[in-house]
Formats: structure tokens, C-alpha cells, sequence
């Protein structure tokens, strides 16, 4: 499949507000979104897929390996008039949680990995990234200015094929053939992630913080955290705070953790015992 129904996703997403535009091929969804120009006021709601994203971006700047008719890529922007408080915590809680939920028909298995990843057997499935950009003040009202909120998703439909995944993956689908109707999945994330982040605006993160001990594939587990190659935090993982941050049982008692990345010990372990000469 080339192209996406932008129809379909709209359908599935069940979000009148949403507009739904698709491209054959993009650089980075995520890159497009953030640096479209600002209007006067906050604008609705907007979605940009793609079949064939050739340089998306993951946490740190690392790239997002899509490959063309075997995942897909979509970002989803959301607007809102702010004053000076901090972008709102828990987004990519909010996010994976809806994630989870909507592909539960395709992939009853699967998993959040804190503080960004959709796993199935311990693979990733996909990926979150959120980021946020403000307006300058707007006219009239200088204390006051916009806040633009995008959430970046990529899910592999089928297996990786690429080497340059780096890690244990899968796809949506067993087996080699991807899926034959994208646009549906996109469609009930989308509308998933939507009304999530309404209720979460409205409501905060309780429901989505306790929706994501359902999921979770760390709870209980050894992990270490890592942030670049520095171990910021290594233990039993025991769950989430309410502000979507690790909390991690080690030596010196519980430890919470808002940036890094998660591995399981046992991981880390066995790639040690592959690399050392003995």
C-alpha cells in the first residue's frame, strides 16, 4: 500500500474536531507539525501520517527507522492558550497509555516499557515522542501565549527487515506480511490519544497512571536506568509516581527517576558476559 485514506483515519478516529492529512512520503511528521507557522488563536486539533517517514527522530535525537510499507509513522498536534506554568507532566503516560488501548484489538499483549515504548514479548512494537513549542505572546494579551503539544507515534506493522533497528523488534502482525489496512489502526490511536489528552487536560493523570499498571513491563523487574552512558538509577523497578516518573527500589531505598532510559538488568548483564574476553 502507498498511500493512506485520509477518510479512513477519520472514521476510526470518531474525533470531528480532528483534521487528517496524509503524505506519500515526509521527512520527519513530527518536524512538519512542530515548525508550522502559528495563527492568531489556538487551532483545533490536527494529524499528519505517512507510510514512508525518511528521517523521523526518537528520544535524544536518535532516528526512527520507518520502512516503507512495513510501519507507519503519524503525529497528532494539540493547541492551547497558556501563561508562564511548564508544559504539563505525564504527556507520554497520557500517550502509551491510549496507545495501548487502542491497538489491545491487534496486540492483546502489549506492553509499556517506561518511559516511551510499546513492546510485545519484550520487542519493541513502536515508539512515542512528544515535544512542545510556544508562540510569541499574542497581541493583546503579552503574559499570554500558545502552547503547541505533538505527539509523535511509530508502530512496525510487520517485523523490521532494516539492521539498523539495533534492538530486538516486531511488528503488529505475526509473520512477514504487514498489515493491509493502516489507516484503521491510525485512526483509533488517534481518536484513542484525543480524548485522552482532553480528559487528562480536564482531569490530570490519576486514571492514566493507574491504567498504566496494566500495561507496565517493568514492574517488579531489576533495571538499570541510563541516561546516555551515565547509570543514573539501578534496582527493582516498583511503578510509576503520579507524575509519570520511575520509581526504582536500590540500595540507597527508592529512587525517582523523570529523565533516562530503562533496561532490564538481566539485558544488560547479558550483553556484559558477551563482551567480556573471558
Amino acid at each position: 500500500m502507498s498511500s493512506l485514506d485520509a477518510d479512513r483515519i477519520r472514521a476510526a478516529a470518531g474525533c470531528a474536531a480532528l483534521r487528517v492529512q496524509t503524505v506519500g512520503e515526509i521527512a520527519s511528521t513530527n518536524e512538519a507539525l512542530m515548525q508550522a507557522s502559528f495563527g492568531p488563536a489556538p487551532a483545533p486539533p490536527v494529524l499528519l501520517a505517512t507510510l514512508n517517514q525518511t528521517a523521523g527522530r526518537g528520544r535524544r535525537g536518535r532516528a526512527w527507522i520507518c520502512e516503507a510499507g512495513r510501519s507507519l509513522a503519524f503525529s497528532m498536534a494539540f493547541e492551547r492558550g497558556v501563561g508562564a506554568e511548564p508544559p504539563p507532566a505525564a504527556l507520554s503516560i497520557v500517550v502509551g497509555v491510549a496507545a495501548a488501548v487502542a491497538l489491545a484489538p491487534w496486540a492483546p499483549d502489549l506492553r509499556l516499557k517506561w518511559p516511551n515504548d510499546l513492546q510485545r514479548g519484550g520487542r519493541k512494537l513502536g515508539g512515542i515522542l512528544v515535544e512542545t513549542r510556544r508562540s510569541l505572546p499574542l497581541a493583546g494579551a503579552p503574559l499570554r501565549s500558545i502552547e503547541r503539544i505533538v505527539v509523535g507515534i511509530g508502530v512496525n506493522l510487520a517485523a523490521p527487515r532494516d539492521a539498523r533497528i539495533g534492538q530486538p523488534a516486531c511488528g503488529l502482525v505475526d509473520g512477514a506480511a504487514a498489515l493491509d489496512d493502516p489507516a484503521t489502526v491510525i485512526g483509533c490511536i488517534a481518536g484513542e490519544v484525543a480524548r485522552s489528552f482532553e480528559r487528562f487536560l480536564a482531569e490530570g493523570a490519576g486514571e492514566f497512571v493507574a491504567a498504566w499498571q496494566r500495561f507496565d513491563a517493568l514492574q517488579g523487574e531489576a533495571v538499570v536506568v541510563l541516561e546516555g552512558e551515565r547509570v543514573v538509577a539501578a534496582g527493582h523497578a516498583l511503578g510509576i509516581d503520579g507524575q509519570g516518573a520511575l520509581r526504582v527500589f536500590g540500595a540507597g531505598g527508592v529512587q525517582i527517576v523523570r529523565h533516562g532510559e530503562a533496561t532490564l538488568r538481566r539485558d544488560e548483564e547479558r550483553e556484559a558476559a558477551r563482551s567480556d574476553p573471558r
